[in-house]
């Protein structure tokens, strides 16, 4: 049986670049083992992931100091990631978060200024809709709202070139990656042993179980206080013409008023995609305390399985392209479609970067870094450094305190997990 120093589970944002950090930092045998993307998604059984997309937003003004350094420390190695790869994944396209309610109750654009700031970003007020539209005129919002633009960095990535980027150096650096994905594992003082629905089976000296809402089913004899939310986002296909006019749209988040059931929609601007067709994607939070709205919450994998096989919510679709519309006002669409995602919260709103068999860092064998929480993927470049840190060093060594990052298992605590997401 082959035996590895350390062996990633889970190949997503958070592992491939866990992969990557630890094969240049140690020196070990590394392996990385998760399934490529499924072609035909509607008849997979197998297992899913949401960075299957092409624009997921990059900022660093965020109200949250934690998050928000941890996007500014990813954003920065975005240029020698791309540099050591030779695949690009970064787009600067800018972005802008809108808020009808600066300096008003419920106000988090203040506090995303002061903290992008003191983070490095790039930043400024745009007080009021005229000042807006003189900036932005292909965009409208309403009386009363005031933007923040991030330039510098802020923008998008590419989730799927990024990953393709992190394993091209993790490889480069001697790690191996194997497409296959991992459904058991068992500790023994040999090490790890696990096996893959390939047939395989491998040692491992340590594990780190990155893989989602998925390493719930591989914690081995516990339950990760984890829930799963299933999501949408609307493609709108637009022509060239139509992508000319757009070509300086940043990125965005809209705080809205008076569109229930939404609360707030997110944007990237016009992207290609693999069938060399051009989208706009948007996508939503919902007031989960509104009238009819559903709360899909997924909790078995047969659960996962079927929202992926189906194109979501039609009313959620029609929700979406109503403020798409509104927020852009004659945009020519020539088709729509919905597409379904899911974000994964943990029970603190920070990714779980802990040991999983209840031991201390120092004799553990089995570590993980899991749960998105719908803001990771500009940040999952720091998110994997940290895990491949504590799984390297056997110890917390990093100057946030590890408290932040607590595994928290059902056994110890509800999973009542108050939804966030910024995508």
């Amino acid at each position: 049986m082959e035996t590895f120093s350390v062996a990633v589970i889970g190949l997503g944002l958070m592992g491939s670049a866990a992969c990557r950090h630890l094969s240049f930092a140690t020196g070990e045998k590394v392996i990385g083992i998760g399934p490529a993307e499924p072609e035909d998604w509607k008849s997979h059984s197998g297992v899913f992931a949401s960075h299957y997309d092409e624009g997921r937003i990059t900022r660093i003004v965020d109200s949250n100091s934690i998050w928000s350094l941890l996007a500014a420390r990813s954003i920065e190695r975005y240029g020698l990631l791309e540099r050591e790869s030779g695949i690009r994944f970064h787009y600067p396209s800018g972005f802008i978060r809108v808020t009808p309610k600066y300096k008003k109750d419920g106000d988090t654009l203040s506090m995303a200024y002061e903290v992008g700031r003191s983070n490095g970003a790039e930043v400024e007020l745009l007080p009021g809709k005229d000042a807006l539209k003189r900036r932005f005129p292909f965009f409208h919002f309403e009386d009363g709202d005031v933007g923040l633009i991030e330039s510098g960095g802020a923008g998008y990535i590419n989730p799927r070139a990024m990953i393709q980027a992190q394993l091209l150096v993790a490889e480069k650096q001697g790690a191996s990656v194997l497409r296959e994905t991992a459904v058991d594992i068992e500790c023994s003082s040999a090490g790890v042993k696990i096996r893959t629905d390939g047939g395989k089976s491998l040692l491992a000296n340590r594990v780190l179980i990155a893989a989602d809402i998925y390493s719930k089913w591989l914690v081995p004899g516990r339950e990760l206080a984890l829930k799963t939310i299933g999501e949408i986002v609307l493609l709108a296909k637009i022509g060239p013409e139509e992508e000319q006019r757009l070509r300086n749209m940043p990125s965005l988040i809209w705080r809205l008023e008076g569109e229930e059931p939404l609360h707030s929609v997110y944007a990237c601007p016009p992207v290609q995609y693999p069938d060399g067709k051009t989208y706009l994607k948007i996508g939503g939070t919902w007031l989960q305390d509104y009238p009819g709205c559903r709360k899909a919450v997924l909790q078995t994998k047969e659960d996962i399985t079927s929202w992926f096989h189906e194109d979501g919510p039609q009313e959620e679709a029609d929700h979406l392209l109503k403020v798409l519309k509104k927020m852009l006002p004659g945009i020519a669409i020539e088709s729509v479609g919905s597409k379904p995602c899911i974000v994964t919260y943990t029970s603190h709103n920070y990714p779980y970067i802990d040991t999983v068999d209840g031991k201390s860092f120092q004799d553990a064998q089995v570590f993980m870094v899991t749960g998105g929480c719908g803001a990771a993927a500009k940040s999952a470049d720091e998110i994997g450094r940290i895990a491949a840190i504590l799984v390297e060093h056997r110890e917390w060594a990093y100057d946030l305190d590890a408290s932040n990052f607590q595994a928290v298992f059902v056994d110890i605590e509800d999973a009542g997990m108050e939804k966030k997401k910024e995508m």
